[in-house]
């Protein structure tokens, strides 16, 4: 039997190999150690529906085939749409391939395979991706001073990041429509021309994990307005109204310019604004209207609720209820086929206050139609864009004033 000092021995003689098995590199693979990652620059280009990253971060080279683990990555990333750019040369160091794993319940970790050919401590990648549950919306609020006379405008962007992923010293960029199909359809064919609005941030923000970010985007000191009366007849009134007339609501509108001179001097995008109407200290509420895109430059037209205006406004003249509308379409046909119409309308304005007034009347065309004229006119149109006619209709006092035009217009 061996002694205790050969068993000692022995025991001795086996740990050693233990030891060397479990460090020598034919008996073993090494565990990377995973490097530290630092995020150089954040750019987000926010859609309503969601948001594309780009992103710079060190991702230190190691000579060989490594697998680097890239972390923080929404859960919500679409993942056609990742992209990895090395900030060395392809000859130096490829991407293999890439593997998602799931960190959490908030965030993925990217798995990336990198065969390089050196070792470069100071490597960045630029990290791409869509991602969704983030989105942005803008509103306003509007306070009528002196009757309205005066305005006030406060613009905001609310961000509400429900990601799971925060953002830091990120640079922003506000897209007003939503993020383009990954997969192209049938119905895209049409969209190669339209115009995407964006606004960018000057500042650099921070974005909490799972949180709301309200940013004032545009402030005005007092601005003077000015108010018209409006009648709309686009809409229900282009198709065939059977010979019935209509009465058309008059709306009243007060406008004003968006300039740096009345300290807006920001494109504003499409939204909501609240209005409040300051009476002499006395603040009321008017309810809410939707302000369309605005570059600068141009007139912003908002719409006072008619409720308000039959309720509070003791002068006759400044109401709706002295204005009398009357719409007749007198023809209405299809030409050759379904999609070129051709109408001929009457409509009458009775004006019953004392004084004269001047009615704009306005008629939208629907964004099927492809080609429009007006053939015949009592008085000559005016136009606003590629699809909005108008006509300045002056009204005696205690008096009427008809305006008669001819209309024709395909649809596609």
């Amino acid at each position: 039997m061996p002694s205790l000092k050969n068993k000692q021995t022995i025991i001795l003689y086996v740990a050693c190999l233990f030891v060397y098995m479990s460090t020598h590199d034919s008996f073993t693979v090494h565990a990377e150690a995973v490097p530290s990652q630092t995020i150089h620059s954040t750019a987000l280009t926010l859609y309503k529906d969601g948001a594309l990253l780009r992103q710079g971060r060190s991702l230190p080279l190691t000579k060989g085939k490594t697998t680097m683990p890239i972390t923080d990555i929404a859960n919500t990333i679409v993942q056609e749409s990742l992209m990895l750019l090395l900030s060395t040369l392809p000859k130096e160091a490829i991407i293999d391939e890439t593997a998602l794993t799931k960190l959490n319940d908030e965030a993925y970790t990217l798995n990336v395979l990198i065969n390089s050919t050196v070792d470069e401590p100071k490597s960045f990648v630029t990290l791409i991706y869509l991602f969704k549950n983030i989105s942005w919306k803008p509103f306003y609020v509007i306070q009528f001073v002196s009757g309205y006379q005066q305005l006030v405008v406060n613009s905001f962007f609310e961000i509400n990041n429900t990601s799971g992923i925060p953002f830091r010293d990120a640079q922003i960029q506000f897209i007003d429509g939503n993020i383009p199909p990954i997969r192209p359809t049938d119905t895209d064919k049409d969209k190669g021309n339209l115009k995407i609005k964006g606004y960018t941030y000057k500042s650099i923000l921070d974005l909490p994990k799972n949180g709301v970010k309200r940013l004032a985007w545009a402030t005005s000191d007092f601005i003077k307005t000015k108010q018209d009366y409006r009648v709309f007849v686009g809409g229900e009134f282009l198709n065939n109204m059977d010979g019935k007339a209509a009465k058309p609501i008059i709306e009243t509108w007060v406008s004003f310019n968006n300039t740096a001179t009345n300290t807006l001097g920001q494109d504003l995008p499409q939204g909501p604004a609240i209005l409040y109407l300051d009476q002499n200290g006395q603040l009321e509420s008017l309810g809410s209207t939707m302000l369309p895109h605005t570059p600068i430059g141009q007139e912003i037209s908002v719409r006072v609720p008619s409720t308000h205006v039959e309720k509070n406004d003791k002068n006759s003249d400044k109401g709706l209820k002295f204005i009398e509308t009357e719409l007749e379409q007198n023809q209405f046909r299809r030409l050759n086929d379904t999609q070129n119409t051709e109408s001929h309308y009457r409509l009458e304005l009775k004006n019953k206050s004392a004084s004269p007034i001047t009615i704009r009347v306005t008629l939208d065309l629907p964004e099927n139609v492809t080609n429009w004229e007006i053939i015949r006119e009592t008085q000559p149109h005016e136009t606003s864009g590629d699809k909005q006619v108008f006509w300045h209709v002056k009204v005696p006092a205690n008096g009427q004033t008809q305006l008669k035009y001819q209309l024709r217009f395909i649809t596609k």
